[in-house]
């Protein structure tokens, strides 16, 4: 999984349903610190945790591993 990749991804989801960090939190359960370090690329989230926030944040899961719109470095 890509950290990078993934702590792009939270964020905005979490800000466009207009949630809090500690929001987000309450509804997943973990550390608010694990929140913070997901976000800021530091960590990554178990697969279980990846799902109770994608559950959260109202996106499925695959969302977070979807590469489309992104810019590659193919060519």
């Amino acid at each position: 999984m890509d950290t990078r990749k993934l702590g792009k991804k939270i964020e905005p989801a979490h800000i466009e349903l207009d949630l809090t960090q500690t929001q987000l939190t309450q509804r997943i359960n973990p550390k608010q610190k694990s929140i913070s370090r997901y976000e800021t690329r530091a960590s990554s989230p178990s697969i279980r945790t990846l799902v109770k926030i994608a559950k959260a944040l109202k996106r499925p899961a695959g969302h977070f591993f979807d590469e489309q719109g992104e810019e590659t470095k193919e060519n």
